[in-house]
This record gives C-alpha cells, structure tokens and sequence, in this order.
C-alpha cells in the first residue's frame, strides 16, 4: 500500500511539474512587479551608472559655481577700473578748473612756470 501511495504521488507530483513547465510564463507578472526578475549584476550596474550620474552632477554644480566665481571677480574688477578711472576723470577736471579759475584772477601761480606755489587767493604773492 505504501508503494502504491508512493507510486501515485511521484506520478501526480511529476504531472503537476510538467503542467506547470508548460503553462508557467518565462516571467510572472509578480516577478517583473516586484523587480526579481532582474539579476544582481544588472542591478550593480544601474547603481553604477547612478552613480556616475550623480558624480557628473556634482561635477557639472561645481563647475557653474567656479564660473559664477569667477564672472563676479570679472565684473568687481570692471566696476573698480570704472570707478578709479572717473576719479582720474574728476581730478583732472578738478585740476583744470583749478588752472582757469587761477588765471582768471590773474594768479598763474604753479602754473606759469616761475616756480611760485599756487594759491586760490586773489592777491597772494603781490
């Protein structure tokens, strides 16, 4: 009875394997929803490429920081060149108000070459 029972069982169980290889699909929809149907080399890889990604990033960040840096040096380099060329501007204009308004009083003063001081006082040195 016992190898009877046996003998039905190995019969069933091997009915029901091959039932199963013919009916099973190359990838169940539980395998492919839950990801298991893919190999833990493919995964190392995507992880790999992810990370590559995120270094470019990274990478790419830090080179618009470095131009950003540099773009505002450059412009607060404009801006004191600008500036320190109106203050030449001013100081000449300073100095050749200064000249004509000597030489409208008559008071050439350092600028008529006799070696005196300038002075905006009307009558000094008379």
């Amino acid at each position: 009875m016992v190898t009877a029972f046996a003998i039905v069982m190995t019969t069933l169980v091997g009915f029901g394997d091959s039932q199963m290889r013919t009916t099973r699909l190359p990838h169940s929809a539980v395998s492919i929803i839950a990801g298991s149907d893919r190999d833990p080399l493919t995964n190392s890889d995507k992880a790999k490429e992810e990370q590559k990604a995120a270094e470019a990033r990274k990478a790419l960040e830090a080179q618009r920081a470095t131009e950003a840096r540099e773009a505002a040096k450059k412009l607060a380099r404009a801006k004191l060149a600008r500036e320190r060329k109106q203050a030449v501007l001013m100081r000449q204009r300073q100095e050749h108000e200064a000249r004509d308004n000597a030489l409208a009083w008559g008071n050439a003063g350092q600028y008529s070459g006799d070696g005196r001081l300038y002075s905006y006082a009307p009558g000094f040195g008379r």
